[in-house]
């Protein structure tokens, strides 16, 4: 996220902390998940997705999305448009196609949202765990 960026004034490089506290999480809430469906005796049917690693993959893989920044807001002000939030008078982007963040808060601009709506649809189980979404409707 943008403001986390910025606060790493050297490289604006991503907060290897925050991110390594996000993996554990989502790995705790799977297996927390799992052990709910065995306790209900599997009574209980879910989908998990996996947003932390969808989004860093479009932030390793920005062009294969079609984005060209995956690092600033695209509404904001100063370095990486992530010091201050997005006022009517803050810097807009001039394409926000391009950009996956809307905000300094990590926002997705609503082209970054259509890209995770389409993971979130996908058949593909590469994000959606136990059951994708579409299967959960279904069943």
């Amino acid at each position: 996220m943008p403001s986390r960026r910025e606060k790493n004034s050297t490289t604006h490089e991503c907060n290897k902390e925050a991110n390594m506290l996000a993996s554990l999480y989502n790995k705790a809430l799977i297996k927390m998940l799992q052990q709910l469906k065995e306790e209900l005796k599997s009574s209980m049917a879910y989908s998990y997705f996996d947003m932390f690693n969808s989004v860093h993959d479009i932030v390793s893989n920005p062009t294969h999305y079609g984005f060209s920044d995956v690092t600033s807001a695209c509404c904001g002000s100063g370095v990486l448009n992530a010091e201050l939030p997005c006022f009517p008078v803050s810097n807009l982007c001039s394409d926000r196609t391009k950009f996956l963040f809307w905000d300094r808060y990590g926002h997705p601009t609503e082209a970054a949202a259509r890209t995770i709506v389409s993971f979130v649809l996908s058949e593909d189980t590469q994000y959606s765990a136990p059951l994708t979404l579409t299967q959960l409707v279904s069943s």
